[in-house]
């Protein structure tokens, strides 16, 4: 097949990038999101390239999608109604939780309402000890009384999570079957085939939202694969994980908690491998977005990853790319807080109606209304001149909700909007940098989404980073990002052996098992074994600990030295971590994990040859007054389409294409790169 197809939806556009795998030709669009029926936008989108590319669908071959229905849906708290059961005295585990809260000193802080009510969370008789012993059987007559309870309920999910059924899942597996007996249209999520990790509250939260959301994935997959059929697309349905790799949509059905962060992980992958492949290693990327603003670190190329992560304050714990979420978007809107203060955020006034300038019935004053009326987007050339901005409408948004109350100019009032809401991004970036021992100025800053390269000039000068890098499309980086990612799934066991207990052999043992499981979901994925690569890992600390640590173990057979060899990595990561090793302390492996990883196709971002340093008048446009720190400025405006590599922009300046819009601020120069991206710099003296 010739072409792949990337689609991420977001809060205010879908995405669309299309590859054509002959020539190394990349076609983009853009279009609303429909919130109400995010599929519909998918396959308007889908209709509006192949429309104008002439594009036969039969020769797409290859459809991946990054979503944001399972973190609406969580968010929005739309979810399927969904049941819980488990080990009897256990009922109330996911309404106690932990003890630690928010803000250690304020006892008054409410917790979460738990996602499934004390009323439909039901209790059988059983022990399995942690070590996987039976210690009392599964009471059959508790099972059936469940499944009666259940069928009077009419809930559309179940999830089940019995104590320490990570060591031992035979009674876990006796449950499920009978309730998918019982309950043929009801969807159910077994702990041990979600999460078998020890940690009973974050595996019960994990288990529970899968079953949550699983409803809302499937009926959405449905529609979408639906909808892509009539388009005459023969290609299966691929679905972008929170870890950054793809998966079937069959997969992300029954698995649907990988998919919280689709579209954002979609991101990451993108702007980190262009930004190595331009020979910047230590990236902060930055994706706004209209909704929100995505911040995430990655040092010597890697991509960080996290096992544990919440949403409002659920904890999930499955492997996630590490992305810090703001509500900062060009859709969020300014708002006068109780003490007359400006606030931007987290509201946002989404995809419909949009911002006041969008003309679809938004009254409420936005980022994107802000930047529009300090002229710093076209109002003629948005979305490359298929969508008309009413400044007009901005104005008098800008008016009456925030410059009347606060007694200021618009114009004044616009800029302080842009201010407040880059004040929030760049707290941001300091949680994933600064906070973490990381200093800003080591990093190239990424910046993508389509409000990401009109504020970057401006980060980038408060946190004293030297260089931005704007990618050739920044307004579909994430779609892009799509076909960048890699077929992957990862498999956890939990095993809480201490060092001298674990013999190589048990190790080696354990690790095969494993990556029998990698392969044969390889196998379901069509994948053949021999272009699989596996990647083991192990968690480990010392005895005692609370909290472990990721260290590599080696592939093939174990032996004393590999052993050896696994806990100096250990001692050397915990130094590195906390300072600190003790040699003479016993360790203990709590979790083993593998990662089962395929490389897909992907765009040759090949470079081009560089042209010099010229003058490019030929992609300079016109000219217009901007707004730069409080006066008017003349602005050149130029075409990113006509530039080449090699020419240099020197601010002031604003470089429109179809997908966004960058600012050049007065005392730096864009260079254009040989791979086509935009370098911003401070100038030279």
């Amino acid at each position: 097949m010739r072409y792949r197809l990337g689609v991420d939806v977001g809060g205010t556009f879908t995405d669309l990038v299309l590859y054509d795998v002959e020539t190394n030709e990349i076609e983009l669009t853009k279009t609303p999101s429909t919130p109400a029926n995010q599929a519909e936008g998918v396959t308007t989108g889908i209709g509006m390239l192949i429309d104008r590319l002439g594009v036969p669908p039969a020769e797409i071959g290859f459809f991946i999608h990054g979503t944001t229905v399972a973190t609406n849906t969580l968010l929005e708290r739309k979810g399927a109604q969904t049941a819980l059961v488990v080990t009897e005295g256990f009922r109330d585990v996911l309404q106690v939780g932990r003890q630690d809260r928010p803000d250690l000193y304020d006892w008054r802080i409410p917790r979460t309402e738990p996602l499934v009510p004390r009323r439909l969370r039901f209790e059988v008789g059983e022990r399995v000890l942690y070590t996987g012993e039976v210690r009392m059987p599964l009471r059959a007559g508790d099972v059936d009384s469940v499944v009666e309870r259940l069928k009077e309920t009419g809930v559309e999910a179940v999830a089940v999570c019995l104590l320490h059924s990570y060591a031992n899942p035979e009674h876990e597996t006796a449950v499920g079957r009978a309730l998918r007996d019982a309950l043929p249209g009801v969807a159910v999520s077994l702990s041990h085939e979600i999460l078998p990790e020890f940690k009973e509250f974050e595996r019960m939260s994990t288990t529970v939202i899968n079953s949550y959301v699983s409803p809302v994935i499937g009926r959405y997959v449905t529609n979408l694969k639906a909808g892509i059929a009539d388009a005459g697309i023969g290609s299966e349905l691929y679905i972008m994980q929170s870890n950054g790799g793809t998966m079937r949509a069959a997969s992300a059905v029954e698995r649907p908690v990988h998919t919280i962060l689709s579209g954002p992980a979609a991101g990451v992958i993108g702007s980190v491998a262009i930004a190595k492949r331009a020979g910047q290693q230590n990236t902060i990327s930055v994706d706004m977005g209209g909704t929100s603003f995505d911040v995430t670190l990655s040092y010597e190329g890697e991509v960080r990853q996290t096992r544990e992560s919440e949403i409002e304050r659920l904890p999930i714990k499955v492997p996630m790319v590490d992305i810090h979420t703001l509500g900062a978007g060009g859709g969020s809107i300014a708002w006068i807080d109780p003490g007359g203060a400006l606030r931007v955020g987290p509201k946002s006034a989404g995809a419909d109606p949009g911002p006041a300038c969008y003309g679809r019935g938004g009254k409420e004053a936005t980022v994107t209304d802000a930047n529009l009326v300090l002229g710093r987007l076209n109002p003629e050339r948005f979305l490359g001149g298929r969508m008309e901005l009413d400044v007009d409408r901005a104005r008098e948004a800008i008016g009456e909700r925030v410059a009347g109350p606060l007694g200021l100019g618009v114009e004044e009032c616009a800029e302080g909007i842009v201010r407040v809401v880059n004040a929030s991004m760049i707290k941001g970036i300091r949680v994933v940098s600064v906070a973490k021992g990381y200093d800003p100025r080591d990093f190239c800053l990424v910046a993508f989404g389509g409000a990401g390269p009109v504020h970057s000039a401006e980060l980038a000068e408060e946190l004293d980073i030297p260089r931005v890098l704007v990618p050739v499309a920044p307004g579909v980086t994430s779609a892009m990002g799509l076909l960048m990612a890699d077929l992957r799934h990862d498999f956890v066991r939990t095993v809480l052996r201490s060092g001298d207990e674990l013999t190589h052999e048990e190790l080696g043992t354990r690790f095969s098992e494993m990556e029998g499981e990698a392969l044969a979901r390889m196998r379901q994925e069509g994948v053949d074994a021999g272009s699989v690569t596996l990647v083991r890992l192990a968690d480990v600390r010392y005895a005692g600990q609370g909290y472990e640590l990721e260290v590599t173990v080696p592939s093939g057979a174990l032996g004393e030295a590999e052993m050896r060899g696994v806990e100096s990595r250990f001692h050397e990561a915990h130094r590195q971590m906390y300072g600190y090793a003790t040699l003479d302390r016993p360790i203990e492996a709590v979790n083993l994990r593998v990662t089962a990883l395929t490389t897909l196709p992907q765009p040759d971002l090949a470079p081009a040859q560089l042209n010099g340093r010229r003058n490019p008048h030929e992609a300079r446009e016109s000219d217009r007054q901007a707004y730069f720190r409080g006066r008017l400025v003349h602005t050149s405006i130029y075409n990113r389409s006509l530039l080449r590599p090699g020419d240099v922009v020197d601010g002031p300046a604003i470089i429109e294409q179809e997908d966004s819009t960058t600012v050049v601020w007065e005392g730096q120069t864009s260079t254009v790169d040989a791979y086509s991206n935009l370098l911003l710099e401070r100038a030279a003296s």
